[in-house]
């Protein structure tokens, strides 16, 4: 039997050869589920590979470790997760230092109108859209994989070890504020 590919949260933006899978119908995923009721709608070790981008960031915690989880229980032996969310850190940096960097992302890739035109707005609008629930930091994402049987490995935008996870980031440092981790099953 073949493994699967799983793109969990595709929205708009299905990954060619992948099952992908959304809660919205207007998305026309292959799957249509619920990611934040458990058990996800996939046996036990049946992909080699999931993908999740600017999703995770939506489930509140709790959720999220159950979500971590069901991924581990789906993933066969040697399977790898790609995971991106965007950085609190990076995100809070940015705001702290009045980095003008923040309002190049919000102008060039958000570009909602401000009425304050000031980084203050656009840390309490990022916080607020998008369905932000809980935006994660590295030790604190790593961790939770830890907790739910994975190896986190931080990496470069478009870049993995696994020929099939490259190049399948819709998000770059340059347009976002996002993390980008493989997590393999241990």
């Amino acid at each position: 039997m073949d493994l699967l590919k799983i793109n969990f949260g595709s929205g708009t933006f299905p990954l060619p050869g992948w099952v992908n899978v959304d809660s919205d119908p207007a998305c026309n995923p292959d799957v249509l589920a619920d990611l934040g009721a458990f058990p996800l709608p996939f046996p036990d070790r049946c992909a080699r590979y999931l993908h999740s981008e600017d999703f995770f960031d939506q489930l509140p915690l709790d959720k999220a470790f159950e979500f971590l989880r069901e991924c581990h229980r789906i993933l066969a032996p040697g399977g790898v997760m790609r995971l991106l969310t965007p950085d609190l850190h990076r995100l809070a940096d940015l705001y702290v230092r009045g980095d003008p960097e923040l309002m190049r992302l919000w102008t060039s890739y958000v570009g909602l109108p401000l009425r304050t035109g000031s980084l203050c707005e656009i840390m309490n609008l990022a916080m607020s859209l998008g369905g932000h629930t809980f935006l994660w930091d590295a030790p604190t994402l790593t961790q939770a994989l830890a907790e739910c049987g994975f190896e986190a490995r931080a990496v470069r935008s478009g870049e993995s070890a696994e020929e099939a996870l490259r190049g399948i980031d819709l998000r770059s440092p340059e347009n976002s504020v996002s993390m980008f981790f493989d997590c393999y099953r241990v």
